[in-house]
C-alpha cells in the first residue's frame, strides 16, 4: 500500500496511512500514516457499524495532512470509543 501511496504523492496530491502493522509499514516509509493502537485487523478504521469511532479515525488521517511530517514516522492514536 505505501507504493501505492507514493505513486499518489508524486502526482501532487497527499496521503495518510491507516495502518494496523506498524512495525511492517514502518519499514516502507510512508509519508504520513497513524495507527490506530489496539484495533484488530480487519477493522482499520473501527468495528463495523461504529460510525463514532470510524469519524474519529478518519478526523484524525485527515488531521496528519495539515502536519509538517518526517517520512517513516507513524503517529500512534488511541480511540476509547473503540
Amino acid at each position: 500500500m505505501v507504493a501505492v501511496q507514493r505513486a499518489i504523492e508524486m502526482s501532487g496530491i497527499p496521503t495518510v496511512l491507516v495502518t494496523l502493522d506498524k512495525e511492517q509499514s514502518g519499514l516502507m516509509r510512508p509519508p504520513r500514516a497513524i495507527h490506530p493502537v489496539g484495533f484488530k485487523f480487519g477493522h482499520s478504521l473501527g468495528k463495523p457499524d461504529d460510525a463514532e469511532t470510524q469519524k474519529a479515525v478518519i478526523k484524525a488521517a485527515l488531521e496528519q495532512l495539515t502536519l509538517k511530517q518526517e517520512p517513516g514516522h507513524i503517529h500512534d492514536k488511541e480511540f476509547p470509543t473503540y
